[in-house]
C-alpha cells in the first residue's frame, strides 16, 4: 500500500493531469494555500467515506455500480457547501476548490479496494497538487528573475512542467518490459 501512495503522490498530477491547469493558475498568488488545502482534505476524505459506504451498502447490492459518480457528486456537493459555509462564518474567508478535489475523488473511488485505502489515495492525491503549486512558484519566481526573451515569458513555466512530468516518466520502466513484441 504504501507503494501504491508513492504511486499517487508522484502520478495523480503529473500523469493523470489532475489539477495542472489549477495548480500553474494558483501557483502565481499562493495565498490561503493552507486554508484552501484543510478545506479540500476535510472535504474529500468525508466524500470519499460517505460515498463508499453508499456504494458499498446501496448500489452494489442492486448493481448499480456505474452511477458511483453521480452519488459522489451529490454527496461531495453537500459536504463541500457545508464546510465552505463555516469557513465564511468562522473565517470571513471564501475557499472554492472543486474540479481538483472533486478528480481526486473519483479518482480514489474508482482505484481502491477498501474504504482505507480510497481515504488514503485521495488525501495523497491532494498533498501532490498542493505540493506542486509552491514548486511551480518557485519555478515561476525563477522564470520571472530570468528575464527571458518576450515570446518565451509565459511559455517557460509549462515548459519546467513539461520536464518534471518526463523526469516522471523517466522511473517508468513498463515501457522496458517488451508487450506484445515478445
Amino acid at each position: 500500500m504504501i507503494i501504491e501512495c508513492l504511486f499517487f503522490i508522484l502520478c495523480s498530477v503529473f500523469l493523470y493531469g489532475i489539477g495542472l491547469n489549477r495548480a500553474v493558475i494558483i501557483s502565481s498568488s499562493p495565498k490561503g494555500l493552507a486554508l484552501s488545502f484543510m478545506k479540500s482534505l476535510f472535504a474529500t476524505v468525508s466524500t470519499v467515506a460517505l460515498s463508499y459506504l453508499v456504494i458499498q451498502n446501496l448500489l452494489v447490492p442492486l448493481a448499480l455500480q456505474e452511477l458511483f459518480p453521480l452519488v459522489c457528486i451529490l454527496i461531495f456537493l453537500i459536504v463541500s457547501v457545508f464546510i465552505e459555509v463555516l469557513i465564511r462564518l468562522t473565517v470571513n474567508s471564501t475557499v472554492t476548490e472543486f474540479s481538483v478535489s472533486f478528480l481526486c475523488v473519483l479518482l480514489a473511488i474508482n482505484e481502491s479496494l477498501t474504504l482505507v485505502e480510497g481515504i488514503l489515495f485521495v488525501m495523497c492525491c491532494l498533498t501532490s497538487f498542493y505540493i506542486l503549486i509552491p514548486v511551480l512558484a518557485a519555478l515561476r519566481r525563477r522564470n520571472e528573475h530570468a528575464s527571458p526573451l518576450p515570446v518565451f515569458k509565459n511559455s517557460l513555466i509549462l515548459f519546467s512542467l513539461a520536464i518534471l512530468i518526463l523526469f516522471v516518466l523517466v522511473f517508468d520502466a513498463s515501457w522496458l518490459n517488451g508487450g506484445i513484441a515478445r
